[in-house]
């Protein structure tokens, strides 16, 4: 017998699927009425196979996040209709399936579930179980013992890591950079405030937010309600194709961007946009020390282990180089198969042999990412955060605007 935690209060055929469970191979250890329940009695039997619904009373991403921790690898959605399948996508779950015509195909079909859970020799049981809806089209088509497939996912966008180590080496300069140019070859393009230790992306471009973009996001993303449209909405428009989602600079504020959450906007980010440029701290230490809630790295270290390409800023100074070498180490951890490059930025024009010496030392230390160098023109670069505008607007014939125009062709053309 499988045991099951049951939290599907809005299921109409819920008790009926309770008295056929033993003739199906199913123990249901207990009907959950919300989710402060179902988390009480997850923590009590971790091998225990959870099934909710979308209309579980509080049911959140990141109280989904906390119920999968440890031993249990997967929660199951049950869905009645197609409102309840698009909640529970957006909720994260790893499994869905619709309700079957009777109690007891719905009741097999879990237990098909669970067994393939446990299989390591069933299909998709050895690997990520995708999103994916049991059956045809819709919840009168559902025999509830078809085979799973796999709902695709449009992610056809990438994802753009700007990280740089401490020192002020230029990143949100680079990231404000390289999306301009990127928005400007008629890509759409979300720029990203991650940087939890000195967010300036909104300060840079001149932009006024009432609430921060990328919190506002994560809300919706524990809500449950996180779209393309709600994160367009979030987010404050530039220019016809370009958008920008603020960051925290509150310390009290660091707790609402949680690891699942920010995981989810990552995801709806490469749905909506063509290119999604993230600007973020220079820590990427895994802070998680139990707090779990309070992880101020989590921005940082989540969107570089997500990351399709990470541009590694570094002043080009000898300082520059040796701070770099210093973080490199932990920058391939994070960014895992993440393409890197190194931004030499605030390169000098005339001092070739510098910039010649200044790689020749990066590789000595082991750091053998391609280097693109960005010269340096601080009058254009002063001009436009003074001004509150992009080097498009007020600097179109700055070096330094063709030079991040360069990075962000190289980025796109792989």
């Amino acid at each position: 017998m499988i045991a099951v935690l049951l939290a599907t209060p809005d299921v109409a055929t819920e008790s009926e699927i309770v008295s056929v469970a033993p003739h199906c191979g199913l123990r249901v250890l207990r009907r959950c009425v919300d989710a402060t329940d179902l988390f009480a009695a997850a923590a009590c039997d971790p091998d225990a196979l959870v099934v909710v619904s979308a209309g579980l009373p509080r049911l959140a991403p990141d109280v989904l996040d906390r119920v999968r921790a440890g031993r249990r690898s997967m929660v199951v959605g049950l869905a009645d209709d197609a409102a309840a399948v698009e909640r529970l996508r957006r909720l994260g779950l790893d499994v869905i399936l619709v309700v079957g015509p009777s109690a007891e195909d719905t009741a097999r079909a879990l237990h098909d579930v669970a067994q393939r859970r446990s299989d390591p020799a069933s299909p998709g049981a050895a690997g990520v179980w995708s999103t994916g809806v049991w059956g045809g089209a819709g919840p009168a088509e559902q025999t509830g013992r078809d085979a799973a497939c796999a709902v695709p996912r449009a992610e056809s966008g990438s994802l753009v890591a700007v990280w740089g180590a401490t020192g002020a080496p230029g990143r949100t300069t680079v990231a404000i950079g390289v999306a301009e140019a990127l928005a400007e070859s008629g890509r759409s393009v979300c720029l990203v405030d991650a940087d939890t230790y000195g967010p300036s992306v909104t300060v840079a471009l001149g932009l006024l937010e009432d609430a921060s973009g990328l919190v506002v996001a994560c809300r919706h993303a524990d809500n449950g309600s996180l779209s393309s449209g709600s994160l367009r909405a979030a987010a404050s428009r530039v220019r016809e194709r370009w958008y920008v989602l603020g960051g925290v600079g509150r310390p009290d504020r660091w707790a609402e961007l949680r690891p699942g959450a920010l995981e989810r906007v990552w995801d709806v980010c490469r749905e909506a946009f063509d290119v999604t440029v993230v600007d973020v701290g220079f820590c990427i230490e895994d802070d998680d020390s139990g707090a779990w809630s309070r992880r101020r790295n989590a921005a940082a270290v989540g969107a570089l282990s997500t990351a399709d390409h990470v541009l590694a800023v570094a002043d080009a100074t000898a300082l520059g180089a040796a701070r770099l070498a210093a973080a490199w180490p932990a920058v391939v951890r994070a960014s895992g198969s993440a393409q890197l490059t190194v931004v030499q930025n605030r390169s000098r024009g005339r001092g070739v042999e510098l910039r010649h010496e200044w790689r020749r030392a990066l590789v000595d230390f082991g750091v053998t990412a391609r280097v693109h160098a960005v010269p340096r023109d601080d009058r254009a670069a002063s001009s436009c955060w003074q001004q509150g505008r992009s080097m498009g607007e007020s600097a179109r014939r700055s070096p330094l605007r063709r030079s991040l125009a360069d990075v962000a062709a190289a980025l796109v053309s792989g």
